[in-house]
């Protein structure tokens, strides 16, 4: 038997995504939740200038979090890439030029609350329109798991192939189209000027009076959502598998996060805008509406919308809660722990909000 050549600790790769964060120079963040991705410090990005940082959340390397600023007249460098990336503004106006190779550029000018796909390996750049103020966004993407896959980054940042039938000069209203409704809380769409007054269908397999809408978005495979929970009430713990990245993009409130089994050791997070949160693996979570109007969120999440994995489309797939066994559970409100809802009422309480809304579950299987 041959002896190896070099150490077990030289040939084993822990994580080509945590090697290529290394080698930007910016900031990695761990955990399962940050508390303002608006105004945590960020590192000098040499390879597209501006500043960044990148996530590691929920114990996981499928999806995650780039977060990005440009400074007051500034712009990023150009580049395109083999992996996902929808953007979402949070503070600051500007535009994204987007190309494929050798076809003209098409601009689409954003301010906070916008939501823009950016079409699978076409060329990109980002531009700050003020000369006062610098601006942020973010982007989230499935780079972690691409970059781990196929552990090669001239594959990923320089592959020459151009996806025409996803994106093209010729799609001429391809970020103009409002888009199309297909289905129960189903929304297809490539660009949305302000996701946080945007319509969403209700809810009511997750909880009484909360709404939500998918999002398919440039045939990405990156799944997403927005949704809300009404003044005076909250959604029930569920869980999933790990991945998701929920942003709050408007209102006040809190989250609790627990494994099963666990539910005295309830971790309580506050969760106001742009506060994130990542539960890990089978992990319960649960979105609390502690303020006065709506309490909004984004998640990015698992596969995309538009094509499935074997299953019938089912938009309640993640609500049912009679099989606890299953991966996709939720924990019915009339067997939730009685403390969950006095300790919320008396943060109604605290804030000035008087309507109580008595939970109710309304199904969902």
């Amino acid at each position: 038997m041959a002896k190896p050549s070099i150490p077990f600790d030289q040939w084993y790769v822990k994580s080509s995504y945590q090697d290529f964060i290394k080698r930007e120079g910016v900031p990695m963040y761990e955990g399962s939740a940050l508390e303002n991705l608006a105004t945590m410090p960020l590192g000098d990005w040499e390879r597209r200038g501006g500043k960044a940082a990148y996530t590691h959340l929920g114990d996981q390397e499928t999806n995650n979090l780039q977060i990005v600023e440009i400074p007051p007249k500034g712009q990023l460098k150009p580049e395109h890439h083999m992996y996902d990336a929808i953007m979402y503004v949070m503070k600051g106006r500007g535009a994204t030029s987007i190309w494929q190779e050798g076809e003209p550029r098409q601009t689409i000018e954003w301010e906070e609350g916008a939501l823009l796909a950016i079409p699978l390996n076409a060329w990109h750049q980002e531009f700050n329109a003020s000369s006062e103020e610098p601006c942020r966004f973010l982007f989230g993407t499935n780079m972690a798991h691409i970059v781990n896959h196929f552990h090669n980054l001239d594959f990923v940042f320089n592959n020459p192939y151009v996806f025409k039938d996803r994106y093209s000069a010729d799609m001429k209203n391809f970020f103009a189209d409002e888009g199309t409704h297909w289905n129960v809380r189903t929304w297809e769409t490539n660009y949305v000027p302000d996701i946080r007054s945007f319509p969403l269908d209700s809810y009511p397999e997750r909880g009484n009076r909360t709404s939500i809408m998918r999002f398919s978005m440039a045939s990405t495979s990156l799944g997403m959502h927005v949704m809300s929970a009404s003044e005076g009430t909250y959604v029930t713990a569920h869980r999933h598998g790990a991945g998701a990245h929920v942003i709050v993009i408007g209102g006040q409130g809190y989250e609790l996060l627990f494994m099963p089994g666990e539910e005295s050791k309830r971790r309580k997070v506050a969760a106001n805008p742009y506060a994130v949160v990542a539960p890990r693996h089978n992990e319960f979570h649960q979105h609390f509406n502690s303020g006065k109007g709506e309490y909004r969120m984004l998640a990015f999440r698992g596969m995309g919308l538009r094509y499935g994995t074997g299953r019938t489309f089912d938009p309640a797939y993640t609500a049912q809660s009679k099989d606890p066994h299953r991966l996709h559970f939720k924990i019915r409100f009339d067997r939730e722990d009685p403390a969950i809802r006095e300790e919320y009422y008396g943060e109604l309480e605290k804030n000035g909000v008087s309507l109580r809304l008595e939970p109710l579950d309304q199904g969902g299987g």
